[in-house]
């Protein structure tokens, strides 16, 4: 197994600056983040700051984790790579955990620079492997895939882009483009991943090249397709981060979600029925972690504002017929709020995964959604 080459753990000019940067913001104390001469822009008005790397799970670091937690688990549990390797090599960390007649899959961190919800899959994963009374039901109703970091190479391979930036950044490392060289490739760079994954009967289907074919660029995209095949999962649960948000009030948003609406992609397919469904029980989904986050008074939650792109993983998964969420951390703010934005994600995953073994989660009111509020205006870092 390739999981050292090209490995930056404790490499690399970028990533050294990076981490002094980090090292410096978490000494300080979170009120003196923000500047004080600033004006206020959101309730609580920040914290700001570089994410903290040092804090989150190295490639390295995050194999051996999930290797302790093989060793440790109580039940059912298998850690193997995924179908397919990323470009440099690198294998990509699959769980299965439980053995149960229910499939359910979680994907985390297709966006190399959108890191702590990794923590929160760790933080998943070790909940469920236990010996509690929530983990042995779990495992017994449900055989759940989590995929921690799909972008094992734009967080911290020991690469560098057409400018000599380096990780991490949002897409994979792919720095000759030969296909679909768009909105969604940066040049030198590589691709969004999360733009590429195919809705066909084929894996390797292009989403955006007519016709079947096997032109898909994009290998962990491929990959997480591949899992859904395999594991058939009644529900795939996409988590992610976006930029510092405020509601009508003012108030910082703290995660948004949406579920799937490729409504004119599943009108071309001949599926409008059958996608219709999907989107209730997606919705569903989304009522389950709604109601569980509310009473939490760190979580601010809204509708995420997405775009119809069929080949982004919630529409992707969605056409192939599994519920589908997406989950959206606030992210890039500093490591003194890594740990609520780690504990929402994990909150909003664990809620799910109950409501699935209690058999709630299909007769969920769907009242918390309609009426979620739409997300509001980006701040951005007063500095």
């Amino acid at each position: 197994m390739n999981r050292s080459n090209p490995s930056k753990t404790t490499t690399g000019p970028g990533r050294k600056r990076l981490l002094a940067a980090a090292a410096a913001v978490a000494l300080l104390p979170m009120g003196l983040m923000g500047s004080a001469a600033a004006d206020p822009q959101s309730n609580p008005n920040g914290p700001w700051g570089d994410s903290n790397l040092a804090a989150i799970h190295s490639y390295e670091q995050l194999w051996s984790t999930l290797e302790t937690l093989e060793h440790r688990a109580k039940g059912a549990f298998d850690l193997s790579p995924a179908p397919l390797t990323s470009n440099t090599g690198r294998e990509i960390p699959v769980v299965t955990i439980g053995d149960g007649p229910r499939s359910i899959m979680y994907i985390a961190s297709q966006h190399g620079d959108e890191f702590v919800v990794s923590e929160s899959m760790i933080n998943i994963i070790r909940n469920i492997s236990g010996n509690n009374p929530t983990a042995k039901k779990i495992r017994n109703e449900v055989t759940i895939t989590i995929v921690p970091r799909v972008n094992v190479d734009g967080f911290d391979a020991d690469v560098t882009d057409a400018s000599g930036a380096t990780t991490p950044w949002r897409q994979n490392y792919d720095p000759t483009c030969e296909i679909a060289c768009d909105a969604f490739y940066e040049e030198g760079r590589g691709y969004d991943i999360n733009r590429f994954h195919s809705y066909s009967d084929n894996a390797y289907d292009h989403p955006y090249v007519p016709g079947d074919d096997n032109l898909n660029p994009v290998p962990e995209a491929i990959a997480m397709r591949l899992l859904w095949e395999e594991r058939q999962p009644e529900l795939v649960m996409d988590f992610h981060h976006q930029g510092s948000y405020v509601d009508d009030e003012g108030r910082l948003i703290t995660a948004s979600t949406m579920w799937p609406n490729a409504l004119e992609e599943a009108e071309n397919l001949g599926i409008s029925e059958e996608f219709a469904d999907t989107i209730v029980r997606s919705k569903k989904a989304v009522s389950v972690l709604l109601q569980e986050l509310d009473q939490y008074g760190y979580a601010n939650v809204t509708r995420y504002p997405s775009t119809t792109t069929p080949g982004i993983a919630r529409n992707a998964y969605g056409l192939l017929g599994s519920a589908s969420v997406l989950f959206e951390m606030r992210g890039g703010i500093g490591a003194k709020s890594n740990g609520y934005i780690t504990k929402t994600a994990e909150r909003a995953g664990m809620s799910v995964l109950e409501a699935v073994a209690d058999g709630e989660w299909l007769t969920a009111s769907l009242e918390p959604v309609e009426n979620i509020r739409e997300r509001g205006e980006r701040i951005s870092d007063p500095h």
